[in-house]
């Protein structure tokens, strides 16, 4: 916006010091008109950019104007500066027919070149070079212009995509909390309530087990979701108002497994030691869905065997099931399509990976390599995932 303001008195400047010596010419006007008329040619420009094809016409017909009536003044250099802010402003539809209307001081100008050649013989190269220089001159600036709005709608584009990008992101990341929140509360709700209405009538003391354990496990969803809606939102939580998620919270994923009547075995190898929070919340939440898998998807008479092994570098989980059930129709109904690829993504958003699919020896593997030392997203390598088991 400077530029734009110190552009215009700098030309004007220019303009009057090129025809300032032709007002000491016998018959020429006073110098006072050349300045005024220079200044009311130039006041326009001052709004190019808001009104460019109206600026462009008052200036090409004020130029007009002072050529034909002898003032000894051909103003170009307004004329390029209007033209520029039409080629830069305009959509093609305006932008041409500014082009050709910037075209109509060029007559004038070659005009006056010719009758100031003094050798008649000379006249004709004199028109040819002004003609030439001029529409050059004049496509030069229009095409300048033109390239000065393709970059602007350049750099547009790329910052629509970019926020587009950000916001599929976000949401993404807003789905798959929403679903490593709701998810494992929720496969285990159905089952236990299924089970505690098929033993309601033969055995009621663990059917109210079973109703005590949908309980625990819906306040337990609901205290996640205010968690999640508490860093979702834009005034941050008080400190200790948000319990870290972690690997020490996995005994109680454990447990609840192990109340709804599931056999779990855990094998821990290594030294454990302290993870980055981001790694920390990853390792938990990876191991909280390929457990809601195996509770969806495997044999409910088979164990469910859950490994950490401890690295110097990095830490191993797998979650592994030794056979497939057969309540296909419940599994294709707590299923989200989610889950699988939630896990590869957030193992690969901490610099590790993950792969789910079926085990070369029987059943089904979840398994996650995580960096013990600081995340690192761009050394993560590629993470796949396969299988039917979707989340």
């Amino acid at each position: 916006m400077a530029l734009d303001l110190v552009a215009v008195p700098v030309l004007w400047g220019i303009e009057l010091q090129i025809t300032w010596d032709r007002t000491a010419e016998p018959g020429a006007v006073a110098p006072w008109l050349v300045v005024l008329s220079a200044a009311l040619l130039y006041l326009p420009l001052f709004w190019r950019r808001r009104w460019p094809l109206a600026v462009l016409l008052l200036v090409v017909l004020g130029a007009v104007a002072v050529a034909l009536l002898g003032f000894g003044f051909h103003p170009i250099f307004c004329v390029w500066l209007a033209l520029f802010a039409v080629a830069a402003h305009c959509p093609d539809r305006r932008a041409v027919p500014g082009l050709a209307i910037a075209f109509l001081p060029v007559a004038t100008s070659v005009h006056a070149t010719v009758q100031d050649t003094p050798d008649p013989s000379m006249r004709a190269a004199s028109f040819l070079v002004a003609a030439l220089f001029l529409t050059v001159a004049h496509l030069v600036v229009f095409g300048v212009g033109r390239w000065v709005r393709w970059s602007v709608a350049q750099r547009e584009l790329v910052a629509r995509l970019a926020a587009a990008r950000a916001e599929a992101e976000e949401r993404q990341r807003i789905a798959r909390e929403l679903h490593d929140v709701v998810a494992h509360a929720v496969s285990l709700m159905v089952l236990q309530a299924g089970g505690a209405e098929r033993v309601m009538e033969r055995d009621p003391d663990r059917a109210r087990a079973a109703l005590r354990q949908v309980d625990e496990l819906g306040e337990q969803a609901v205290t996640e979701l205010r968690r999640m809606l508490g860093l979702l939102s834009p005034a941050p939580a008080a400190p200790g108002e948000q319990e870290p998620v972690g690997l020490q919270r996995l005994d109680g994923l454990l447990d609840h497994l192990r109340a709804a009547g599931r056999e779990v075995e855990l094998c821990v190898a290594g030294e454990p030691c302290a993870l980055e929070p981001a790694v920390d919340e990853a390792a938990y939440r990876i191991a909280q869905e390929a457990l809601t898998n195996a509770v969806k998807h495997a044999a409910p008479d088979r164990p469910v065997r859950v490994a950490l092994d401890w690295g110097p570098r990095d830490v191993e989980l797998s979650v592994r099931t030794d056979g497939a059930g057969a309540r296909g129709r419940l599994a294709a109904r707590l299923s989200t399509g989610h889950g699988v690829r939630g896990m590869a993504e957030r193992a690969r958003a901490v610099g590790g990976e993950a792969t789910a699919g079926p085990d070369p020896h029987g059943g089904y593997l979840v398994s996650a390599r995580l960096p013990v030392g600081p995340a690192d997203p761009h050394g993560a390598a590629a993470a796949t995932a396969g299988g039917e088991a979707t989340g």
